[in-house]
């Protein structure tokens, strides 16, 4: 059965254009072609740049940012409430009635408010926390076009391949903590950036 789908799956018509097959891309007369295994190295690839992100953000941008003077600023918490909390997880983080819900809690429209936006106020991502994983990002996209400049003036090699690698296994770690990334006005487009960046890459490692 799984042998059935995995050779349905690699059918010479899907992939390669008429009158090919994948016979023709064997490897010949020190002649190396790429191969689909090849991006298998994109899997534990991204797991040590996800460990190398955590290290960068935990022992260098933190550090930086207090370095630099950046300051998180201080917060108050709200009073626990059940029923606001209720609301502002389910319903609205901001609501624009609240004259039920401040009758229901015993508050005033003032405190109701005052109550969310404390609220709100600790949903935001904290200042050395964007620090630092902007740290990241510079860090990879610098050392990203580095090697890309040096590779472009240097003979073809399997520094190339590498460098391939690298860069879809970055954009997939992107992909993989979307749901811990601070969250962006723009996340939506920066999504569709990350997809079509990794599918681009994966069309340039295949010629």
């Amino acid at each position: 059965m799984l042998f059935t789908l995995y050779e349905s799956f690699w059918k010479d018509e899907y992939w390669l254009p008429s009158g090919y097959t994948w016979a023709d891309l064997e490897d010949s007369d020190g002649i190396t072609y790429p191969h689909p295994k090849d991006l298998l190295a994109v899997i534990p690839t991204t797991f040590v740049l996800l460990v190398i992100r955590y290290v960068s953000e935990r022992f260098i941008g933190l550090p930086l940012s207090k370095a630099l003077g950046v300051r998180d600023s201080i917060r108050t918490k709200p009073i626990p409430n059940p029923i606001l909390e209720s609301f502002f997880q389910t319903h609205s983080k901001s609501p624009t009635k609240l004259n039920h819900l401040a009758s229901q809690c015993s508050l005033s429209m003032r405190q109701a408010e005052r109550w969310f936006r404390h609220r709100r106020n600790q949903e935001r991502p904290l200042l050395s926390k964007k620090f630092s994983e902007t740290c990241w990002r510079f860090l990879f996209y610098f050392c990203s076009l580095s090697g890309g400049f040096l590779i472009f003036y240097n003979p073809l090699n399997p520094a190339l391949y590498w460098w391939y690698i690298m860069e879809i296994s970055f954009y997939f770690s992107l992909l993989l903590t979307l749901s811990f990334d601070i969250k962006r006005k723009s996340n939506r487009g920066h999504h569709s950036h990350v997809r079509k960046k990794i599918s681009r890459k994966k069309s340039l490692s295949s010629l």
